[in-house]
């Protein structure tokens, strides 16, 4: 089988750049309980997102694969966060609600931007989309007949 440059060149931008990642989560969390929701992300990725109840206030808190907490709140309004990861491996949202017995009703969104070589993704995906049309232009002049 032959294998096509445009192909292999497809399959290791995929495999370099991987894809955004957009979560939302909805959670019912009742009272004197708590949560703990995961996430795997890379060394330098940044996380950010917004935290939304209905019904009370929760302790809420991101800690690092090593345990140590990173971020840390009380939350009764809807409240913004953001860090970035210092190591590789299971993050972990933790949602706190012991202030009472009533259910928390919890959305969280949030946003995780990977960077490569110390660019957003989308910088790289940009330059290979640059690079691959003067690719195409200058072989498309090279190519073309001559008068």
């Amino acid at each position: 089988m032959k294998c096509r440059p445009v192909a292999l060149c497809c399959l290791a931008f995929c495999l370099l750049c991987g894809i955004a990642n957009a979560y939302s989560v909805t959670k019912e969390l009742p009272g004197r309980e708590k949560e703990t929701l995961g996430v795997e992300l890379n060394e330098g990725d940044e996380v950010s997102g917004r935290i939304t109840l209905i019904g009370g206030a929760i302790n809420f808190s991101v800690s690092d694969p090593e345990g140590r907490i990173i971020v840390s709140y009380t939350v009764s309004d809807p409240a913004d966060f953001r860090f970035d990861a210092s190591k590789t491996g299971a993050h972990s949202f933790h949602l706190e609600n012991y202030f009472s017995d009533n259910t928390v009703f919890i959305t969280l969104n949030y946003n995780v931007q990977h960077y490569i070589f110390g660019f957003p993704q989308e910088f790289i995906l940009l330059f290979v989309i640059i690079g691959c049309a003067l690719v195409g232009v200058v072989m498309f002049v090279a190519l073309s007949p001559k008068p």
